[in-house]
């Protein structure tokens, strides 16, 4: 039972810094006041549409997105280096040994960040919010997986 409370925290954390990221500022609607008897004496200009400001890719969502990953693969990284030591077998990487599974978890790290990044450049941007998540929960999995010894 003393297993599954740090489970449930990250599991929770996870869950609140999504429904936090879903939520959107929402942006008022102007309305402009139009005479339908008024003769304009001059041509009038239409205001330029304002774009809505790009964001950062490294900003403090996706800051924060990234530590709570790279939290968790080291935790996951850790946890299966223990188990390798003591004389078990890793089943979800292919390799057995503590550097090997290290340089996995770093490229995992790696391709979800770039994979975010290629979101980002191509203007999808809650699929760059949701990838680190993924990756996340991934890793989560495996950690779960050792830490109550599924076989």
């Amino acid at each position: 039972m003393k297993q599954l409370r740090p489970v449930s925290t990250v599991l929770a954390t996870c869950a609140l810094t999504l429904s936090l990221s879903a939520q959107q500022a929402a942006t008022p609607v102007v309305a402009e006041n139009f005479a339908p008897n008024v003769v304009a004496s001059r041509p009038t200009v239409a205001a330029p549409i304002e774009q809505p400001a790009e964001h950062k890719f490294f900003d403090r969502q996706q800051l924060w997105a990234l530590y709570v990953h790279s939290g968790m693969r080291l935790a996951d990284t850790i946890k299966t280096c223990r188990e390798l030591s003591h004389g078990g077998r890793e089943v979800w990487i292919p390799t057995q040994s503590c550097g090997g599974i290290t340089a996995w978890q770093i490229g995992s790290i790696g391709l979800t960040l770039g994979v975010g990044w290629m979101f980002h450049k191509h203007d999808h941007h809650r699929l760059e919010r949701i990838t680190p998540w993924v990756g996340t929960s991934a890793s989560a999995g495996g950690w779960t997986k050792s830490v109550l010894n599924i076989h």
